[in-house]
């Protein structure tokens, strides 16, 4: 991504950038329930903060392809 194009997106939204989550695999899993620091848990709280800045990008007329 082009440096101006991501401290635009950056001022836009007043907060860093953040890098598309990677989703565990399922063998990542220990399976011990282990709540809040599930790795699981993790990743779909990480993803639901990066579509959240996603949308508003794209409400502030971001292509999907410039950020």
């Amino acid at each position: 991504m082009d440096m101006t194009l991501k401290h635009k997106a950056e001022a836009l939204l007043g907060e860093p950038l953040l890098d598309e989550p990677v989703r565990p695999e399922s063998w990542e899993c220990c399976g011990s329930d282990c709540g809040e620091a599930c790795i699981q848990t993790i990743y779909w709280a990480d993803k639901a903060r990066y579509d959240a800045q996603r949308r508003k990008l794209k409400e502030a007329g971001w292509s999907d392809d410039a950020v």
